[in-house]
């Protein structure tokens, strides 16, 4: 079974010394983005060992812990020209976030390369039973809202279920490859649970794969929720702000 990596880097241009130095390992299976929304998507359709970001210390590791925050599981790697300063190594660690030097000799980095790819063959072969391949995607509701969410993962054929919680209470949303099935919120249910939900700005959520649920309270298409419900949204929207004027 080949090793899956996702790497982040931002330059299309240049040759780059780790992703061909990766390309070249037997059983690894390699793949490039460009930007973290990129990144965050393809995450949250398919499943990989490890997420590897290439840039500037700062960057890299606001990116990778951000990343974190979605993906409490997964191997995050950041790959940084010049030596971190000691704030980065505190929040690496704090985070659980790998850092590399690329500032080294071919074979002293592809040395370093090789160790990590073959602890996650050693971990894959050790993962136990109950682990989520998917890694529980966690986020919060000012960095991502609740129709951005439920569009990566209804593209990407998601099965499980969404708990969404704040100040306004708990809400669940099932999904059932990549259709809405069922969404719950107090007393209601259904569409109109999710028009509740979709007004959310704070809060947080997480997903669990697998999750099914045997009641359906949902028929329509998600496409024509999301585009009925961001309407109604703009909307609102536009009745408060001439109000307010």
């Amino acid at each position: 079974m080949e090793t899956r990596l996702l790497i982040l880097n931002a330059d299309p241009v240049f040759e780059d010394r780790v992703i061909t130095m990766v390309d070249e390992m037997e059983g690894v299976e390699l793949r490039v983005v460009r930007s973290m929304s990129e990144a965050i998507g393809v995450l949250l359709a398919e499943n990989f060992d490890a997420f590897l970001l290439e840039g500037d210390p700062d960057v890299a590791l606001e990116q990778a812990t951000n990343a974190r925050q979605h993906f409490p599981s997964l191997q995050i790697v950041c790959l940084t020209p010049k030596p971190p300063e000691n704030d980065f190594a505190g929040t690496a660690d704090q985070q659980k976030i790998i850092a590399i030097t690329t500032n080294r000799s071919d074979r002293r980095l592809r040395a370093l390369l090789h160790g990590f790819i073959h602890s996650l063959d050693a971990q894959s072969h050790e993962a136990s039973e109950g682990i989520d391949p998917c890694h529980s995607l966690i986020g919060n509701l000012n960095q991502f809202s609740a129709a951005e969410i439920l569009q990566m993962s209804c593209l990407s054929q998601c099965t499980g279920r969404f708990t969404f919680k704040s100040r306004r209470g708990n809400s669940e949303i099932y999904l059932h490859h990549g259709s809405l099935r069922h969404a719950t919120y107090e007393s209601l249910q259904g569409e109109s649970a999710i028009a509740e939900i979709f007004r959310w700005r704070q809060g947080r959520f997480y997903f669990e794969e697998g999750i099914i649920s045997q009641v359906q309270t949902v028929d329509r298409p998600w496409a024509h929720l999301l585009i009925d419900n961001l309407q109604k949204l703009d909307e609102t929207m536009e009745f408060s702000s001439a109000q307010q004027s």
